[in-house]
């Protein structure tokens, strides 16, 4: 007798369907937003079954929650050998790439959506926020330190600037802030002689 020509589809299993379950949630997520996701669409998407997501994760939060947490980016370390403006260049890099939706992680205006969810919220905050927040803090304390910024210029709002900065350059223009932007904001915290200070009416 012949044979078929598609071989039977090998049933995922483990890492591979968490993998494709994550991928399906937050696809779903960026086309429909929070409001309108469902645990039917996410099965769908990952070609897997709804009673095999509802195993696992008991509502479309937790799924959410989890997504999330897998696509979050690591978040740029520090480097000795670099000074104090080019590792905040790079953080504050890597913070636009992931409002702007250029990871995996949902851009910022799916964002908005999940900070009225309280467990969405927290995520944000502690796992987002709070580890950038706190890099960028060292930084400046280590600036502070070397005579590159100077004395009490750090309080516990300092490391706020930047990325407050960079979302308020989100909102007013809809783009991430251009390299030269970025630039000007890190003269906000690092300043440097003529500096004229940020102005965010114009994208460029």
């Amino acid at each position: 007798m012949p044979q078929s020509a598609t071989p039977p589809q090998t049933r995922r299993r483990g890492e591979q369907l968490e993998h494709a379950v994550y991928a399906a949630t937050l696809a779903e997520l960026t086309e429909l937003g929070y409001g309108r996701l469902t645990m039917e669409g996410i099965a769908a998407r990952a070609r897997t079954g709804k009673a095999a997501l509802y195993r696992r994760w008991p509502t479309k939060h937790a799924l959410v929650r989890d997504a999330l947490r897998h696509a979050l980016p690591p978040m740029p370390r520090a480097r000795p050998d670099r000074s104090a403006r080019q590792n905040l260049m790079s953080m504050f890099t890597a913070h636009c790439d992931v409002l702007a939706g250029k990871t995996a992680f949902p851009g910022l205006d799916i964002i908005g959506q999940l900070l009225h969810e309280p467990g969405l919220r927290v995520i944000f905050t502690e796992e987002v926020i709070a580890p950038r927040l706190s890099a960028i803090e060292a930084v400046l304390r280590e600036a502070q330190s070397s005579g590159e910024l100077q004395s009490g210029a750090v309080t516990p709002l300092t490391a706020r600037i930047g990325p407050a900065l960079i979302v308020q350059h989100f909102l007013l223009t809809g783009a991430p802030p251009s390299r030269r932007k970025l630039a000007l904001i890190i003269d906000e915290l690092l300043p440097e002689k003529g500096s004229t200070g940020v102005d965010f009416t114009t994208g460029s």
